[in-house]
């Protein structure tokens, strides 16, 4: 969440182990053996951080102290572009759904910090692939459109080898429940002729989990789904001709 005000007050205690049981058992499944020490940059809550904490000597990194409160190991409030460590000062990077929230400075920067510190390895993990305007919602105070989840880029296994030159990938995986993916060419069309507020992942939000806050002026508001035809003729559509496919790319690196 890129929305510095959104993401410090985020409901952060409703978050827990048991939305992301699978997810932690494959993580731990992937980290090599010879790892011992971890730092979890963009921690959020703990919920990852506290289960590796268990088996290794973990440091969690999150700009937000009241998302801090839940970590169970040592941890460091900073931004992630900025932490405040030495260099290769452990054995293994990892952070799981940090990279897809930055923008452009903040995310080279952040590139730059987590190849600094690793001795070895990175692990990262990022939503698989995704169309990021799926989930387009439109700002009903200042007209804004923007991602529902604060996502600013997307990601593929390639991409990886571009963002880090000297580390190879000697493992990927995709992984989770499968969600359709959203054909370009009728997202591009579905922009030009429809509301955002009529999309259809709204339609299929459940109602207690449709509060949100514009990150360009900060208006909260709870987005209700409307119907147009013209929307649903792309959902519908799209559902014709795209597939579905795993939600997160896993990605380990190794430095050459």
């Amino acid at each position: 969440m890129d929305n510095p005000v959104y993401y410090e007050n985020f409901e952060w205690e409703n978050l827990n182990i048991s939305q992301l049981k699978d997810k932690v058992s494959k993580i731990l499944s992937i980290i090599p053996d010879n790892v011992n020490s971890i730092i979890d940059v963009g921690s959020g809550n703990g919920i990852i951080t506290n289960e590796l904490h268990k088996k290794y000597n973990v440091t969690a990194v999150d700009r937000s102290k009241k998302a801090l409160s839940f970590v169970k190991a040592k941890k460091i409030q900073a931004d992630c572009s900025n932490i405040p460590i030495e260099n290769n000062s452990f054995d293994m990077v990892f952070s799981s759904e940090l990279l897809e929230h930055l923008e452009k400075n903040t995310f080279y920067k952040t590139l730059n910090e987590l190849k600094r510190l690793t001795k070895k390895y990175l692990f990262i993990t990022v939503p698989n692939d995704e169309n990021l305007r799926k989930t387009d919602i439109q700002c009903p105070e200042c007209k804004f459109i923007y991602n529902r989840a604060y996502h600013l880029r997307n990601f593929k296994a390639k991409d990886f080898k571009i963002c880090f030159k000297d580390f190879k990938i000697i493992y990927s995986e995709t992984f989770g429940k499968k969600v359709r993916y959203y054909n370009p060419l009728i997202s591009k069309i579905k922009q030009k002729i429809s509301p955002a507020k009529s999309w259809i992942p709204y339609y299929w939000t459940p109602k207690n989990n449709r509060q949100t806050m514009c990150p360009k002026c900060e208006h909260k508001f709870v987005y209700e789904y409307k119907f147009n035809i013209f929307s649903f003729a792309c959902d519908m559509l799209n559902i014709l001709i795209s597939h579905k496919k795993p939600y997160w790319l896993f990605v380990l690196l190794e430095k050459n």
